[in-house]
This record gives C-alpha cells, sequence and structure tokens, in this order.
C-alpha cells in the first residue's frame, strides 16, 4: 500500500489542496468544538489541532477503489482523553507529512486490509503484547483470512483508547457465549464476575488473585479520584516491614481506607493475570482451562501470588503485593467477608477448628453409648433389684 504521503501530480495542484485544507480547517475550527480545547483534559498541541481541524468533521470519509467508504472522522473529545492522546497524532501517523497532506492519490485495497496493516503502528510501543498476539488463536483467525478475526483496534479502539477490563473488552463479541457457560459451568455468573476471560482462555498465562476495593452499597469498584493517589500511599505505610501486606497490615489498610468514608468499602477478590500483556495469547477453545481443581484445591497456582488494588482514575488498577497466607487467615475473615473459593482459600486453623467440633459433635453420642455400654450390668443389676421389691 503507497503511504498517504504521496507525491503530488502538479504543484498548481497542490497548492489548490493545501488552501482548501487550510479553508476548511478554518471552518472547522470556528463551528465544530470537538477539538482538545473543548475536552476536560490537557490541550492538544498545534500540530494535532490541526489535525482535527480536518478530522473532527462528522462523516469525513474516503472512498476506495472497491467502493469502500473509510471513515476518517475522530472525535477530539474522546482522543485527547484516551491513553494516547499525550503522545499526539504523530506517534502512530509518522508517515504523514502535514505538508503532503492529504496526498493526490492513496492506493487502500480495503477497510479490512487497512485495519491490519495500521496494527503494525501498535509495535512500535507494543512490541510485547504483538509477540504474544502472534501467537494467539485471533492471530491465526487473521492470517487464515477470516474476516471477523479482530486485531488491534478491534479491541482497543482506533483513537478513543482507554483501559478496559478483559471482560469488558471480550464480551463486545462474545456476549453470546456468556449463556454457554451455564451448560456446562456451575455457577456460571459468579464465574464471570470473579474470574477474567484470560484467566481460563489464556492457559500458558502466570495468574494471581487481585483483592480489589469495592463499594457494596453502591454494587462498583472504588475507583480513586484524580490527583489524590492515596492508596498506594496507605499500603506502603501500613506494610511495616516492606515485604507486601500480611493479614493484620492488611486489616490496619482496610480501617485507613474507610477512615472517615460514608459508606464502608470492603474487597473483592479476582483471578486475574499477572501481567496483562498474556491476556493477547489467547488459545483454542479446546485448550482453555475447565477443571475445577486449578482453582478449587489448596495451593492452586492463582492463589500463590496475592496483591491488594484500586482502581486509578484512568482505569486501570493500582496494586501493591500482599502475602498469599491472607487468603486463609482467620485474621483475614474481617477483610475478606466477600470472597471465598472452596478448597482454594482453605485455612489450617480454621481447618483444626471444624475437626473439633467434629469430633466434639460426634464424642457425645458416641461417650453416652460407651459409658451406656460398660454400665450395662450395672444397670442390669439394678433393674432386676427394683423388678424384685416392686413383686413383694
Amino acid at each position: 500500500m503507497k503511504s498517504s504521503q504521496d507525491e503530488g501530480a502538479a504543484t498548481p495542484a497542490k497548492a489548490r489542496r493545501q488552501l482548501l485544507a487550510g479553508a476548511i480547517a478554518a471552518l472547522a475550527l470556528s463551528m465544530a468544538p470537538v477539538t482538545a480545547a473543548s475536552a476536560a483534559t490537557a490541550p492538544m498541541s498545534e500540530a494535532d489541532t490541526a489535525c482535527l481541524g480536518c478530522h473532527s468533521i462528522e462523516g469525513l470519509e474516503k472512498t476506495l477503489d472497491n467502493g469502500e467508504k473509510l471513515p476518517l472522522h475522530v472525535a477530539g473529545e474522546g482522543f485527547a482523553a484516551s491513553v494516547h492522546g499525550v503522545f499526539g497524532c504523530a506517534s502512530c501517523h509518522a508517515a504523514i507529512d502535514p505538508a503532503r497532506h492529504p496526498a493526490a492519490a492513496s492506493s487502500i485495497a480495503s477497510i479490512r486490509q487497512f485495519s491490519i496493516e495500521r496494527a503494525g503502528a501498535c509495535q512500535m510501543c507494543h512490541s510485547d503484547a504483538l509477540d504474544q498476539y502472534g501467537g494467539s488463536l485471533h492471530s491465526a483467525r487473521v492470517r487464515e483470512g477470516h474476516p471477523l478475526a479482530p486485531v488491534c483496534t478491534g479491541c482497543h479502539g482506533a483513537h478513543a483508547v482507554s483501559p478496559r477490563t478483559a471482560y469488558e473488552t471480550c464480551v463486545g463479541c462474545h456476549a453470546a457465549d456468556l449463556d454457554a457457560h451455564g451448560d456446562w459451568l456451575p455457577n456460571a455468573a459468579l464465574h464471570q464476575e470473579v474470574v477474567s476471560c484470560a484467566a481460563c482462555h489464556a492457559p500458558d498465562a502466570a495468574r494471581m488473585i487481585d483483592l480489589r476495593l469495592y463499594d457494596g452499597a453502591a454494587s462498583k469498584w472504588v475507583v480513586e479520584e484524580e490527583g489524590a493517589p492515596l492508596f498506594g500511599q496507605l499500603a506502603q505505610a501500613a506494610d511495616t516491614n516492606g515485604d507486601g501486606l500480611d493479614a493484620n497490615e492488611l486489616r490496619n489498610l482496610l480501617q485507613e481506607v474507610n477512615r472517615g468514608a460514608a459508606r464502608p468499602r470492603t474487597l473483592r477478590g479476582r483471578v486475574e493475570l499477572r501481567t496483562d500483556v498474556e491476556a493477547h495469547r489467547l488459545a483454542e477453545k479446546s485448550r482453555a482451562i475447565r477443571a475445577c481443581d486449578n482453582c478449587h484445591q489448596y495451593g492452586a497456582e492463582p492463589f500463590r501470588n496475592v496483591t491488594v488494588s484500586v482502581t486509578g482514575p484512568d482505569g486501570r488498577p493500582v496494586r501493591y503485593p500482599a502475602h498469599k497466607d491472607v487468603l486463609g487467615s482467620a485474621l483475614a475473615v474481617q477483610s475478606l467477608p466477600e470472597f471465598y473459593a472452596i478448597g482454594g482459600t482453605r485455612s489450617r486453623i480454621l481447618d483444626a477448628l471444624l475437626v473439633l467440633v467434629l469430633l466434639g459433635g460426634a464424642g457425645v453420642p458416641i461417650g453416652h453409648m460407651t459409658l451406656k455400654w460398660l454400665f450395662r450390668k450395672y444397670r442390669a443389676r439394678r433393674a432386676r433389684s427394683g423388678g424384685g421389691n416392686d413383686a413383694r
């Protein structure tokens, strides 16, 4: 595909195009308040504002040779608020020369081919994710020519890229598959709430338990306010030894988090990947984790690594390490009232207490039966003696 900065034919024609582009930019800037100036985030650079002078026009598109219409509209506010807004247009579109844009002609075979080729720009910063993606089911389907197989923008968007959980990303295409889990997975709705999609569908990835602050009254995750990153400071202060939070330190952290809060916050656990980049290596459905004992047994792999987190202002979790023992500690019962996994969060102390309770409960009838057997002869003699007196 020819790059979009290919040479124009004649200098006068180029001048007319530049004049036209300038006029459109001036008109768009004066009439359409969809650039960074109206965004709630930091103002964009002059170069980005110039780009949006044309690309913020609703309905802007390019007709391709095959008749498809390639959308060229970019929502300025969405881009300004995105994770890429601070880098600017040129960071991904470095091949475009503003002095020669728009080009007289460029060859784009189809919207699909354009999306696949544009994904190469992501590799400049996200090579680790692209390496994982290269071995995924999604990548294999793209190579096979499947028209709906997702490239980078299929899951993350093009210009309004924001942090999104794996669950929110996956259900965009796989919403119908959620109900299918109920055909074989017990309590499927709860599993979908507390287990990330990639934790099962990226079977080669390392997993962990993330204990995230949750507002039960509002039924939503707690989100830190912009410019007030208190969670990390509180967690570091609670971790007196600097080796991660133990059960007592976790309880102290939660007390500090709730100090002065209008509604109490709790910790809700989720099975997630230790590194988010591994979520790009999704496997065939047949390789997805289905066996219960991958989580529901003592010492299972996800329960060996634990973090405590809060959702940051940009949607990404702010995490702090914790001891794996906090999941099964008797001290954590108060801190983790909403997190329990059968077999996975076993407490040795609680196991011992349960055995004592069972033994105590069984001991009463067993002891009664034993005493009754030991004193059977005495009871028999007493019964005979009492019976003789009654007869006289």
